[in-house]
């Protein structure tokens, strides 16, 4: 059994669901998909060169260290340490692993600089922001493979202080995808504890056309991914690709293969909302109808979580350009969602941790029970 076969194999009650193969399009249609992404991949660039190069970040929120694996060595790691942590304390730390979003096709991990500084201070975590290549150079599956590849790089890294039993994962758009479809593969499956996934895509069964056609808030503002979403389609995903592999689209994949903690949360006018709002609603076993997506409940079902964060467009967490008042209305917005994931996450990493402790025990004391029923007396 292959790697990937084993990393999707279906639970003992679950059946695969039929195959749907992306169809070749057009080549107009292709034609300008190559066009406007790689347009897009130059503009991104270039602002991102100047950006930095005009207004370079302060040294409060640079990466601690910045590594590369031989795995990966053109990829790029940072790693964030929590405030006032000292090596000479010996003290492993609890470890998140971030990915960083932009459609599967531009963006790099130094863009998650900010969040990751502040995230590793608000939990006490270490942060390691991980890279991965980009389409449509590279297409669906090298990313997965890609984060899961340097993730347990990072996790096998001596050099580190990761505490392995408390290790959770998580990102955003792009890197939400990659971070609940790397966690499936067996280096990382069962280690991986929780997910905190931001408005992620998990499902391409359904095309953008569909997507947008289906939204609950069609009288709402234009979707941010409204042109862009086809362009990413095309670039990712080649021809003939089975939309619904459990490594591209985590909703077909058995919830036993997915981190046992999982939190959701999604953007109220984006056109990626309904398929994560299905999907965490039958992991927690509750109950979604179409027509009571307009205006859903935030919830907190067993080990899963839903936050919809309401007049938000995708990527509300981060903010690019220098509008101060943009800034500071992200910052309002995104505050109490974030305070709500410190709380759940370290929730779910005692949980797991003290779920890990009671069968261990257990174990211990049915080896004893069995020595002891050996010895004659």
């Amino acid at each position: 059994m292959t790697l990937t076969e084993t990393a999707i194999a279906p639970g003992p009650d679950a059946e695969a669901p039929p195959p749907v193969l992306k169809i070749l399009l057009p080549l107009p249609h292709r034609l300008n998909c190559f066009l406007r992404l790689w347009l897009l991949k130059f503009l991104a660039t270039v602002f991102y060169a100047l950006d930095r190069l005009m207004h370079p970040p302060p040294p409060s929120i640079r990466p601690t260290l910045i590594k590369h694996y031989p795995c990966r060595p053109k990829l790029q790691t940072r790693v964030f340490f929590p405030p006032n942590y000292s090596s000479l304390s010996g003290t492993l730390l609890p470890t998140y692993l971030s990915i960083h979003g932009g459609g599967f096709a531009v963006g790099d991990p130094q863009q998650d600089d900010e969040w990751c500084t502040m995230w590793a201070k608000r939990t006490g975590h270490l942060v390691i922001s991980l890279d991965y290549s980009k389409a449509p150079l590279s297409t669906f599956p090298a990313p997965v493979y890609d984060v899961a590849a340097l993730a347990t790089a990072v996790i096998e890294d001596a050099s580190l202080p990761i505490d392995k039993s408390k290790i959770s994962m998580g990102g955003f758009s792009a890197g939400a995808n990659l971070a609940l479809c790397a966690s499936q593969l067996p280096p990382l499956r069962g280690l991986i504890k929780a997910a905190i996934v931001y408005y992620p895509i998990v499902n391409w069964d359904h095309t953008p056309a569909d997507k947008l056609a289906r939204r609950p808030y069609k009288t709402g503002p234009k979707d941010n991914l409204a042109e862009a979403s086809y362009w990413f389609d095309w670039a990712y995903v080649p021809a003939q690709t089975n939309r619904r592999h459990p490594l591209l689209s985590p909703y077909h994949t058995d919830k036993s293969n997915l981190p046992p903690w999982i939190y959701m949360i999604a953007a109220e006018w984006d056109m990626l909302r309904l398929e994560a709002q299905i999907m965490v609603h039958e992991l927690a076993g509750t109950n979604l109808h179409l027509r009571d997506a307009e205006h859903p409940e935030d919830f907190e079902a067993g080990t899963y979580k839903w936050t919809l964060a309401k007049k938000c467009r995708h990527g509300f967490t981060h903010h690019f350009g220098l509008k101060a008042e943009v800034k500071k209305k992200r910052e309002e917005k995104c505050k109490p969602i974030y305070d709500e994931a410190v709380e759940w996450i370290a929730k779910a990493l005692e949980s797991t941790t003290t779920t890990s402790s009671t069968e261990e025990e257990k174990k211990i004391k049915g080896s004893l029970n069995e020595e002891r029923a050996g010895v004659v007396i």
